[in-house]
C-alpha cells in the first residue's frame, strides 16, 4: 500500500519532540531565545552591573539596564530523505509514519549534539589539560567524588556556580567509571540513589550529568563540556510542517519520497561559564 498523503504536522512535532528530549543539547543550552527571521536568533541576556566605591560627599551616578544584544547565526541545516516503496504489507496497520518522524529525528538530534559539543574550543575554561587529561582505571575510579570536587571549585571561581545546576557532559567511559566507584560501595541505597534517572542522565555530587557517545574526540584527548544549566550555552532551532515535504513518485519505482529538514544555531555568549573538561579516551582498565 503506498502513501497519497503524509501530515507534515505530525512529522514535525515528533521531531521537534525528538529534539527537545532525546538531545544534550537542549538539555545545557539557553534556549530563552527569541526568533529573528530565517537565520538568527537574538539571545535574551541581561548586560553586565556595574559597581563603583561609594564616597558619602559625592553624589551617585545611576547607569541604565540593557541587554547585551547577542545574537545567534544558524551554523546546523540538516535534512533527511527517504524512499517510502509501494510493498505488499499492511503499512496502514501500523504506526509506520511516527516510526519513521522518530527515526529521522533520532539521527538528526545525534548531528545536532555532535555540532553543539564540538564547541567546546569556544570554552572559557580548561579543566585537566590534555598533558594529564584523566583516565578512567579501577584505580581512578575512586578519585571520582575528587574530579567532581574539583569541577565544581572552577565554576565557583567563575563565580557563576550560583546560578543554577552544574551540569557535566562526558564520554561513555565516564558513565563506566561512575559505576564502577558506585558498585564497589557495597551501599545498595546509596547506589540507587546515585544513579537515579536512567544510565544517561543522572544527578551526581551536585551535577547533572549526561553521558553522551556524540563527543569530540582528538588524538586521545575526549573533550566533554560543564557549565550551569540555561546559561552560557545558546540553543535555537526550528523545525516547521512546511520543511516536512512529500516530494512524489520516485521515477522507476513505485514508492513516494520524502524529505526532512532542521535548522539551529548555537554559540557560547558567555565563556566564564562553560568548561572544557578533558578526559583520556581509554575506557576503564579491567586490571
Amino acid at each position: 500500500m503506498a502513501m497519497t498523503a503524509i501530515q507534515q504536522e505530525k512529522w514535525a512535532a515528533t521531531i521537534d519532540a525528538f529534539l527537545e528530549t532525546m538531545t544534550v543539547a537542549s538539555a545545557i543550552c539557553d534556549t530563552d531565545l527569541v526568533m529573528e527571521g530565517g537565520d538568527k536568533w537574538h539571545i535574551v541576556v541581561p548586560s553586565d552591573v556595574t559597581t563603583f566605591s561609594v564616597s558619602d560627599s559625592s553624589d551617585i551616578t545611576y547607569s541604565q539596564p540593557t541587554d547585551a544584544d547577542q545574537s545567534v547565526t544558524k551554523n546546523f541545516d540538516k535534512g533527511f530523505a527517504l524512499m517510502i516503496l509501494d510493498t505488499n504489507k499492511m503499512q496502514s496497520q501500523g504506526d509506520w509514519e511516527m516510526r519513521y518522524a522518530e527515526n529521522g529525528a533520532y539521527q538528526l538530534g545525534s548531528d545536532l549534539d555532535t555540532a553543539v559539543l564540538a564547541n567546546h574550543a569556544n570554552a572559557g575554561t580548561n579543566y585537566q589539560e590534555a598533558s594529564s587529561s584523566w583516565q578512567f582505571t579501577v584505580s581512578t575510579c575512586a578519585d571520582i567524588p575528587k574530579f567532581f570536587a574539583g569541577l565544581l571549585k572552577v565554576l565557583r571561581d567563575q563565580k557563576v556556580d550560583a546560578l543554577g545546576m552544574p551540569y557535566l557532559v562526558g564520554p561513555t567511559g565516564l558513565g563506566e567509571a561512575i559505576q564502577t566507584y558506585t558498585g564497589g560501595r557495597e551501599t545498595a541505597l546509596g547506589d540507587q540513589v546515585t544513579l537515579s534517572g536512567g544510565q544517561r542522565s543522572f544527578t551526581y555530587n551536585g551535577f547533572r550529568v549526561h553521558i553522551s557517545n556524540n563527543c569530540n574526540t582528538a588524538g586521545s584527548v575526549t573533550h566533554g563540556l560543564a557549565g550551569i544549566t540555561g546559561y552560557g550555552y545558546a540553543l535555537g532551532k526550528y523545525v516547521t510542517p512546511s520543511q516536512i515535504e512529500m516530494v512524489g513518485r520516485a521515477e522507476g519505482r513505485y514508492g513516494n519520497l520524502i524529505r526532512g529538514r532542521v535548522a539551529a544555531g548555537y554559540k557560547i555568549y558567555r565563556s566564564a561559564s562553560v568548561v572544557d573538561v578533558e578526559f583520556n579516551s581509554t575506557v576503564v582498565a579491567t586490571s
